[in-house]
Parts: C-alpha cells; structure tokens; sequence
C-alpha cells in the first residue's frame, strides 16, 4: 500500500484534488486495488487495456467526423447525412466496446467525479494512501477512462440502525491519468452540471405554472 509519506505530500495531494471542480453524480466506476507501486507515465500508459486505447482512437475519429459534418452539411445534404450515421455507429461502438469493461464484482457508484478525482461509496473500509486500478465510466455517451488513483480520505457515513453496516465516502485522487482522459471528464462534469441546470430551471418553472392555476 502506497502511504502518502508525511503531511506535506498529504497536503499536495489534499490541493491537487482541489484542483478541480465536482460534480455530484451518480455514475459507474470499477475499482480494483493495486499492489505495485505507483508507476511513472510510461509505466502507466503501457497499463491501459487496449478496450481503452482503441476507444479513444474511435473517439477522436468520431469527433473529426462531426468537425467534417459541421463543415459541409450546408454543401451536400447527402454526404453530411452519410458522416452523421458514421459518427452515429461510432458512437454505439464506442459504447458497447466500454461496456464491455464493466465488471460487476468490481462495480461502486460515484458520489461526485471531477477532472482529480472520485469520491465513491465503499462498504469496506479502506486506508488512506491505498492504490487502486480506476475505470469510470461516464454517463450520457460521454466517455470511460482508465486511471490509477488513490485513496485521501475515508468519511464513515453513519446509521441509526446498529445492525446495518456503516458505509464509507472514499475519495480517490487520480495520479496516474492521460491528459485526454482528464479532459474529457472536466467535459463530462461541464455538461452533466448544464443538465442539471436545465432541470432545476424546468422544475421551477413547473412550480411557477402550478401556484398560478392554484
């Protein structure tokens, strides 16, 4: 277990999780705990699973079919139909290819996720400075990535029910991540909070139109 070392590097780590906005949403992550210690970049780049390395080539290609789309769709309305079904069944590959590294023995659900980092709900108890292989799996399309990450801090969420277990908020810091990958969740964080904008607005708005019929 790679123990974070004294309380400076605590207090970096601390910051670097910091560094970067969460949001608070539910989303799938596997997580499964890793013994070696913590690898430089290269080490970790030969670590990722070619699921993860294939759908990020798929995913680059799907963005440069919409950049094409985007700029001829005024030109050609057939050939712009054709690059927006390609993109379409490179999106579902992408989708059925990251699924498929879902494992259920290894599932937890996100409390919040951001460019740094998780925070997820444990049943076990963990220990600071535990390392862990990451895989997040992003909601709406958005994306998965592969990480190594490491436990900061372990929250005890207490029960009033002294025969149910205590779970645990488990917040895990990403120190091994591809500059892409943590783009895309800052990406994915930005649209799942413009979601959540939206329905907090329509939901006011519903309650606007029911105090005025009432």
């Amino acid at each position: 277990m790679q123990q974070p070392g004294n309380t400076n590097l605590a207090a970096q780590l601390a910051d670097e999780f910091a560094d970067y906005f969460q949001i608070e949403h539910q989303t799938t992550v596997n997580l499964v705990p890793f013994s070696e210690p913590l690898p430089d970049q290269d080490g970790f780049l030969r670590l990722i699973p070619d699921a993860f390395k294939m759908t990020s080539e798929l995913s680059q290609l799907n963005n440069s079919s919409i950049r094409t789309f985007n700029a001829i769709k005024d030109l050609s309305s057939d050939l712009a139909l054709y690059l927006q079904q390609q993109a379409r069944k490179l999106d579902a590959l992408t989708h059925y290819v990251l699924r498929s590294q879902d494992d259920p023995k290894q599932r937890f659900h996100t409390f919040s996720y951001g460019g740094s980092g998780v925070q997820v709900w444990m049943q076990e108890r963990v220990e600071p400075g535990q390392l862990y292989e990451v895989k997040l799996f992003l909601d709406n399309n958005d994306g998965a990535l592969f990480c190594l990450g490491q436990v900061l801090e372990r929250i005890e969420q207490l029960t009033s029910d002294p025969e149910q277990k205590p779970s645990y908020l488990v917040k895990i810091l990403f120190r091994r991540i591809r500059d892409e990958d943590r783009d895309m969740v800052v990406r994915a964080s930005l649209h799942e909070q413009s979601r959540q904008l939206k329905r907090k607005a329509e939901l006011r708005q519903q309650q606007a139109q029911q105090t005025q019929q009432q």
